[in-house]
């Protein structure tokens, strides 16, 4: 129990401390839950729900919600997924202006896993059919990421977790750079159900538009995990 409180302490300290230097539209911050049942080994059933803000808790930023729908592969380390969600977006046209946007999305998804030396590694294409007050566009997204287990391989159980990832983004248009995300960070794994995760994501934009954000993501499982 005091190991849990201490690491649930050390992310809301964390998240705070950021507070003090973060510039609006700068540095942000990501809050988001997972909630999967597990209808058997090959289907699993996943509510996504994010908040973003561009500051701690007050001045939103963007509200997520979506739902998918995964298979698993018995005899290959493959994924597929398809997916639908909708985002609530408050931009600041100025310092003291915002205005509203809504967009719908459907994505589709391929996930490839792996080992790499000592860590786990999945490679994710996915492509998203995005409908923007702007018009329609299709964007294709590429991720490479690690979970590289910490403490000592001869201990049966290694709750915590280092974590790295890369995803490019890319736009069917002229000028088709979205963005790059650079993501690291730690994860603890509580029990089969709850494992929380807390990251650090570097962003460039197209145009040069850096931007940084402090990421904590709750994934709640349910039903039958073991294959």
């Amino acid at each position: 129990m005091k190991l849990r409180i201490g690491i649930l302490g050390l992310l809301g300290g964390f998240l705070l401390a950021t507070a003090a230097t973060a510039q609006r539209g700068n540095v942000n911050h990501w809050l988001q839950y997972s909630g999967s049942y597990w209808i058997n080994p090959q289907w699993v059933a996943t509510a996504n729900l994010q908040y973003r803000t561009y500051r701690p808790v007050k001045d939103p930023r963007t509200f997520f919600t979506g739902a998918e729908l995964q298979y698993n592969f018995k005899k290959a380390p493959v994924s597929l997924l398809s997916g639908y969600a909708h985002l609530f977006n408050r931009n600041y046209l100025d310092l003291e202006n915002t205005d509203y946007s809504h967009e719908n999305r459907l994505y589709q998804q391929v996930s490839i896993r792996g080992q790499f030396w000592k860590a786990s590694i999945t490679h994710r294409y996915q492509v998203e059919e995005r409908w923007l007050p702007q018009g329609y566009h299709t964007r294709f997204r590429y991720s490479v990421a690690l979970r590289v287990p910490i403490g000592s391989p001869e201990r049966e159980v290694r709750p915590w977790y280092g974590i790295f990832r890369n995803e490019v983004r890319v736009i069917v248009r002229d000028q088709p750079f979205d963005s790059n995300r650079v993501f690291g960070g730690v994860g603890y794994t509580f029990s089969k159900h709850f494992t929380l995760e807390g990251m650090w994501m570097s962003q460039l934009a197209g145009g040069g538009n850096h931007q940084h954000f402090t990421m904590f993501v709750l994934k709640h499982h349910f039903g039958r995990m073991d294959e």
